[in-house]
């Protein structure tokens, strides 16, 4: 009778020849995984260097903004590192680049002309623009009138135009199709509820200091106020403070007639920083 025979697997002879290729092989390893390391990096660096960067660029060359009001230019293209450099600080303060590396915030200090060049450090470019500062003002669309209003010569779609003058006069002037139709002045009272006053010439005297005043009570939203008191230097101590609350648009003022009641609504656009 044949008893079967199980046949085992021959191992290699254990020479040690084994167990060094073994370790040859691991060598082998961590060499490939560091020249991985050190040459994908540096062809990447060499991919972004080749990636052409445009110069920094103005969509225009001359702005006009606002006296006291925060604006921002925007500008595309560009390296990403920047100085800013401005031709009469005493008009346009200090700007700075904004956190998106691609505007410009200026708040300009006063009125006048003056330059602001972007510096693209990457590209060694340089782009200027010409700013011109203009008085301070803030205008509203007249959106609403109600039956009763004895306002002369004010229609729905008309602008009311509150302006700060040198001196800090307070100018009001009425626009209709981007043509100013009349001028007077304003004043705002803040006692228990603001009022706001408007003076515009007599038509019947011959005197230019002769005027007839409307006066209104003042509601709407409450940034307005923040933004009057601190646009036109009313200086009241009793506000509500909105400073660093993110302010609706449009902004919503509503004028009830002292004697009618009747409400003339206004909106007004301007984004600004409180």
């Amino acid at each position: 009778m044949n008893v079967p025979v199980e046949r085992r697997a021959e191992l290699p002879p254990c020479n040690g020849q084994y167990s060094e290729k073994r370790v040859d092989m691991k060598n082998l390893l961590y060499i490939l995984s560091a020249l991985c390391l050190i040459v994908f990096p540096s062809c990447s660096d060499d991919d972004e260097d080749k990636v052409p960067v445009l110069p920094a660029e103005f969509p225009t060359q001359d702005y006009t903004i606002r006296a006291g009001i925060a604006t921002t230019i925007s500008f595309a293209h560009g390296g990403g590192n920047y100085d800013i450099e401005v031709g009469d600080q005493n008009v346009l303060g200090k700007p700075y680049m904004n956190i998106n590396g691609h505007s410009v915030y200026v708040l300009p200090l006063s009125t006048g002309k003056s330059t602001m060049t972007v510096k693209d450090l990457r590209t060694k470019t340089s782009a200027t623009v010409n700013i011109t500062v203009v008085e301070m003002y803030m205008e509203f669309k007249i959106t609403e009138i109600k039956e009763g209003n004895v306002t002369p010569d004010i229609q729905v779609g008309d602008e009311l135009r509150f302006v700060r003058a040198s001196g800090n006069k307070r100018k009001l002037e009425l626009w209709r199709g981007g043509t100013m139709i009349k001028e007077g002045k304003f004043d705002i009272l803040m006692n228990s509820i603001a009022t706001m006053e408007f003076y515009f010439p007599d038509p019947d005297s011959d005197d230019d200091k002769d005027f007839i005043t409307y006066r209104y009570d003042m509601t709407g939203t409450p940034s307005i106020f923040v933004l009057f008191n601190k646009g036109f230097g009313f200086n009241w101590e009793k506000i509500v403070d909105c400073r660093g609350a993110v302010h609706p648009t449009p902004m919503i003022m509503r004028l009830t007639d002292k004697n009618t009641r009747a409400d003339i609504v206004c909106s007004c656009e301007l984004n600004v920083d409180i």
